[in-house]
């Protein structure tokens, strides 16, 4: 659009006001300071206006450039940052369906916005050759589906669970991973290590008892593990 454009719309709009009454050519002009012939000539297209001239009249009217702008103009120029530029969106599923490399439509519940600023930032660890499953999925555990672990305080929470992250190996030197665990019916929640041929969880809530979970032979214990869960959203 060009100055010459946002000219003529202004008259279209000066002369729309003047048609209902709401301005005479005269008060106009007198409030915005101009010789009513200047602003007839205006109005006329014998003359345009400076942009001195232009920014009193707006301000007399009430009105920002933008009112002069056709609304499905500004939309089809406009460049506006959309969730899709920022943010990915993970599929939450069951616990029964989170060993899955994969899911169908009708296995994600729902999906869950996070920003892949911050999922680009955390360093995979791959135990059990998982390049090609699907690497974030999320879950949620309420006391039902968490089993004896269960903090009593929370009544669920979101877990985001990195899958490519599937070792024991620490993430962060002060501090022990959690992990999500997938023990048939439910999923354990808490820390995980290794001893023979047996797991060993410790769960969240420090207040139930270690668990053992003997590996079936022939199985690896990450095949157990869904993955490193990488950020928790509480619900109180």
């Amino acid at each position: 659009m060009t100055l010459q454009d946002l000219q003529d719309n202004l008259r279209a709009l000066i002369r729309a006001r003047i048609d209902r009454g709401e301005w005479t050519g005269s008060s106009l002009s007198g409030e915005a300071g101009f010789q009513q012939a200047h602003l007839s000539n205006f109005l006329n297209s014998r003359r345009g206006l400076s942009v001195e001239s232009m920014d009193r009249l707006l301000q007399t009217l009430g009105i920002g450039v933008l009112d002069l702008v056709d609304a499905g103009d500004i939309e089809r120029r406009a460049v506006l940052p959309g969730p899709a530029a920022s943010f990915e969106n993970v599929a939450l599923v069951s616990p029964q369906n989170s060993g899955l490399a994969r899911f169908t439509a009708d296995q994600i519940l729902q999906t869950h916005s996070f920003r892949k600023s911050f999922l680009g930032k955390l360093r995979p660890n791959d135990a059990d050759g998982r390049a090609d499953w699907l690497r974030f999925v999320a879950i949620k555990l309420d006391a039902r589906t968490a089993g004896g672990g269960w903090p009593l305080e929370m009544s669920a929470v979101t877990l985001l669970v990195d899958r490519h992250y599937s070792s024991l190996q620490p993430y962060r030197r002060s501090r022990p991973n959690l992990y999500a665990v997938r023990l048939q019916q439910r999923c354990f929640l808490g820390q995980v290590s290794l001893a023979g041929d047996q797991l060993v969880l410790r769960p969240h809530n420090p207040r139930y008892a270690v668990e053992l979970v003997r590996i079936e032979h022939g199985r690896n214990y990450s095949e157990y593990i869904v993955g490193r869960v990488c950020h928790v959203g509480v619900e109180v």
